[in-house]
């Protein structure tokens, strides 16, 4: 009877085990649903063994970034061919996902990094806004490094709207040269709410998009910009529990899972030794 229940007790810590194990799978699992992208995913699964041929397919680019989210708009990269390597990350330090011509993404901001494949030429580094149900275009233009002006290039939405550049004397012209530096831009259009925003020229961006919203709208998206004027509304976060919690938790509960086996088997062995007892006493009496 010992022997049958050290065994089971042996088999539950074991299965336990691989609970604890997982633990920290299943955070990065949780985080990266909250964050709506899909794609760790696969970089997780393509880890465990068996799964060679995924992993072939990811790095190859026959899976796409794709975002499970309902508010979700398309990210597409002009130029990318230029790129050595592009990611994409919901912070500016964190380690990026691996995108290359066009990503879905959970609308919202992000961190896009590009290395061109020429060493002559700057990295490009810079925020970009994800507006949901549209195609959110950037151009990756890697410029030399040293580069003193850069040609400023605003695309709008309608594209009859007026810009001006109000901190500057020269009127704006596509893909006029400014030397580098923050601008003050004002998009206007008579049927569309009037935009005005700051924009930041350099090496890491020259080229902007402009959404104006009809005048019945308040809202007005901005894509290329280092501000976002959209609010994404973001469920609240559930509680995640860390590694050392979940180890702990498991802990306890496979203590108190041999508690109750120990007890039940001192249970049964006192109810064992009363029925024996009680046994002799009857045989005890019959035998008068």
């Amino acid at each position: 009877m010992k022997n049958k229940i050290l065994l089971f007790c042996s088999f539950l810590f074991i299965a336990n085990l691989a609970n604890i194990a997982h633990a920290d799978i299943k955070k990065t699992i949780k985080g990266t649903i909250k964050k709506g992208i899909l794609e760790e995913f696969a970089g997780e699964l393509a880890k465990l063994p068996g799964l060679k041929q995924v992993k072939e397919k990811i790095e190859t680019n026959e899976f796409k970034l794709i975002s499970t989210s309902k508010r979700r708009g398309i990210l597409a990269l002009d130029n990318y061919n230029n790129a050595e390597n592009i990611t994409i990350a919901r912070t500016r330090y964190e380690p990026g996902l691996k995108i290359f011509d066009q990503a879905i993404l959970a609308s919202g901001t992000y961190w896009l990094k590009a290395q061109p494949k020429d060493t002559k030429q700057q990295a490009i580094e810079r925020k970009v806004i994800i507006n949901s149900g549209v195609i959110n275009k950037t151009a990756l233009n890697f410029w030399q490094k040293g580069l003193k002006v850069f040609p400023l290039e605003i695309n709008t939405r309608p594209q009859s709207a007026r810009i001006r550049i109000l901190n500057i004397v020269p009127k704006y012209k596509f893909s006029m040269p400014l030397s580098p530096g923050k601008y003050l831009v004002e998009v206007s259009h008579k049927d569309y709410k009037t935009a005005k925003f700051n924009i930041i020229l350099d090496h890491n961006q020259n080229n902007f998009n402009v959404a104006l919203q009809p005048q019945k709208v308040e809202v007005i998206s901005v894509t290329g910009t280092k501000k976002a004027d959209e609010s994404v509304k973001t469920d609240k976060p559930k509680k995640e529990y860390s590694l050392g919690f979940n180890i702990a938790f498991w802990s306890i509960f496979t203590l108190l899972v041999l508690l109750a086996i120990w007890l039940i088997y001192r249970l049964i062995k006192f109810l064992k030794q009363l029925l024996s007892k009680a046994w002799q006493m009857v045989s005890g009496k019959n035998v008068a």
